[in-house]
């Protein structure tokens, strides 16, 4: 079956073919209709949790879903094959981002009968902390004042209209572009907290539901009655949840001492802080399933996602400004209502991205090429050129986003590279002869050309020999023909050993090939390759060995090579370094500069041979100055 798997703590969730689950005698077998992405899901993956839960990895993620159930354990009673149920998996098993998940029968309920499949699945994790927050550890009545922080999320959303039927003043903390919801949803005090400070507002408040942490849950404890209580759902946890999670005695000490300073802060005050971990429970799932059917509590979805898109559905829940819930689903119904349909009046389509644009393949000199596009047709296409040892992979999709919003951009494996057939050129010139081959394949007759690196050495070739087929052209991290230093003896050996600094690192060896080795380099170094890994699913095949020296050999041959006469490019250019390029001397770029008419030179300080990617923002505004229709 087809699962998200998180293979090691800080990685991206990866789709994969798993093993279907193995049935309990107390479980019930389900086929996932639809899956709530959630805060839980990420700390889950970034490692935060694995102190206090003994995961193993690699795992299914995901903990909340609706779905039919198709099997059911030996001494499972309580519902059959057919039956429509949601539930909130047990965190520490999780699962739910999976087309089949096994979870004990007590866990699981009859999914209201109100709603969508897909919309069931946004109650799970909503209600049962609405309800222990409010219900269980709030022990909330008519009459009292609750202040829920971050009203239009998605637990927000839920508890507002739980406390209105409670009978509870409800006041919130939202922006101002979502106060007509939660006042919709039962909010009484509507509290922008962008220009609005809560604490000169309230007093006297009898619970706190508290989604924020940090200085809005110290704040909070200063808004409360006395013997008032905070619920928090992302701060310290507390003693009470480690006897609950049944960890080891030196992680209850660590708990106790993480939590220690907002204990005593409530005390001074004469109030409680509690940390809220919810619970695996059939029983309350069925008690929220009664309110939605009762038309108490309504599900607030903001957009809903292709199962197979659940990596970015996550980081959409991640960006912010989120209104209720985010979803996948397996339903190819509830997918084209998603990216056409209005969700709580917001328009829910999903713009593709470089991390999510497929792979294609075209026909060129006899060989397939596989090569990606992003942005819409029309005006001149850009066409890309990486790097020595460089896929598909390895631009910046921050880069190329933003460029595809203003342009066709298009990124291609030369021959014998990635998932391209055939075998490398052994020469800069052969691999130009390709890269035209590819351009004409395309059917263009101008384009724009980007040449990072190697890629630069090929753009400099083909707008030296087919001047007409070239509007613009960048190189980056580039030199000329003959440049002194790119031919250097010890070129080779020096990737060699910075491929063996970056295994012994564990890291990928551009960290020390593009990036200075200071505290700026290094941060800048793994926010890269962070950007990298983001893409999950057909990802290209690694450069093979006999491709990669081939690239080497080039290399040196074209600093070897006799100069070429620079002034006959005619394409105006844009020049970009680092101002400190171990790889290809930054002083190239400036002779680059000297000896193209039409040139603009761009260095950016503190900055190695990737130094675009260090400052990939500022790179972006000089490449869609340059590239604009009209040169200016």
């Amino acid at each position: 079956m087809k699962a998200f798997v998180l293979q090691r703590y800080g990685s991206p969730l990866r789709q994969a073919d798993v093993p279907e689950p193995v049935l309990g005698d107390h479980e019930v077998l389900v086929r996932m209709k639809a899956s709530g992405v959630n805060h839980g899901d990420e700390r889950l993956r970034s490692g935060e949790f694995k102190q206090v839960f003994p995961f193993k990895l690699p795992m299914v993620v995901g903990s909340e879903f609706s779905g039919e159930v198709v099997a059911t354990g030996s001494l499972a009673n309580q519902f059959e094959p057919g039956m429509e149920v949601f539930a909130y998996a047990d965190l520490a098993r999780m699962g739910a981002f999976a087309e089949l998940i096994a979870i004990d029968e007590k866990a699981l309920a009859s999914k209201p009968s109100t709603v969508t499949m897909t919309e069931a699945a946004s109650l799970p994790v909503n209600g049962l902390t609405a309800w222990n927050a409010l219900v269980e550890m709030g022990q909330l009545h008519a009459g009292q004042t609750v202040l829920i922080h971050g009203g239009s999320g998605g637990v927000g959303s839920v508890a507002i209209q739980l406390t209105r039927h409670l009978g509870a003043t409800v006041a919130t903390t939202v922006s101002a572009a979502n106060a007509d919801l939660v006042r919709e949803l039962g909010a009484d005090i509507v509290i922008d907290y962008r220009t609005e400070d809560f604490a000169e507002k309230l007093s006297g408040v009898d619970l706190v539901l508290d989604s924020q942490g940090g200085d809005t849950l110290k704040k909070s404890l200063g808004v409360l009655r006395t013997g008032g209580t905070v619920v928090g759902i992302t701060g310290p946890p507390d003693p009470d949840f480690a006897a609950q999670a049944g960890v080891s005695p030196v992680v209850k000490a660590v708990i106790r001492g993480l939590s220690s300073g907002m204990r005593r802060r409530a005390r001074r005050l004469g109030v409680n802080y509690r940390f809220l971990f919810i619970q695996p429970n059939g029983d309350q799932l069925r008690t929220i399933a009664q309110l939605v059917d009762q038309g108490t509590i309504r599900p607030v979805i903001d957009r809903i996602l292709p199962f197979d898109q659940t990596t970015a559905a996550l980081g959409a829940l991640l960006s912010g400004g989120i209104r209720g819930k985010v979803l996948v689903s397996t339903d190819s119904a509830a997918h084209r209502d998603a990216e056409g349909m209005k969700v709580d009046g917001r328009s829910q389509t999903t713009a593709p991205t470089w991390v999510t644009a497929p792979t294609k393949r075209i026909v060129a000199g006899g060989e397939t090429l596989a090569y990606r596009e992003l942005g819409a047709s029309g005006g001149t296409p850009v066409v890309l050129l990486t790097h020595l040892g460089a896929t598909l992979d390895n631009w910046d999709p921050r880069l190329m986003d933003a460029l595809a919003r203003h342009h066709r951009v298009i990124a291609v494996d030369l021959p014998g590279v990635g998932a391209s057939s055939g075998t490398l050129p052994p020469a800069v010139k052969g691999m130009t002869e390709a890269a035209v081959g590819f351009i004409e394949a395309m059917g263009f007759t101008e384009v724009d050309l980007v040449g990072f690196s190697l890629g630069g050495f090929i753009a400099q070739q083909i707008a030296l020999d087919r001047t007409g087929l070239v509007r613009r052209l960048t190189l980056a991290g580039t030199g000329p023909a003959g440049g002194a230093g790119i031919n250097r003896p010890t070129g080779a050996a020096y990737v060699y050993w910075d491929m063996v600094r970056g295994a012994a690192a564990r890291t990928d060896a551009k960290e020390f090939l593009f990036f200075n080795r200071d505290k700026t380099g290094k941060a800048a170094a793994r926010k890269y390759l962070q950007r990298l890994d983001e893409r999950v699913m057909d990802r290209d095949a690694p450069i093979t060995r006999q491709a990669f020296g081939t690239q080497l050999k080039a290399i040196k041959a074209w600093g070897r090579a006799e100069p070429q006469d620079l002034s006959s490019v005619s394409a105006p250019t844009l020049i970009a370094n680092g101002d400190h390029d171990r790889m290809v001397p930054s002083e190239l770029s400036e002779d680059m500069h000297r000896r193209i008419p039409d040139s603009k030179l761009v260095i950016y300080p503190n900055a190695g041979h990737g130094g675009i990617f260090q400052y990939w923002e500022q790179f972006t505004e000089a490449l869609l100055e340059h590239h604009s229709p009209v040169h200016r």
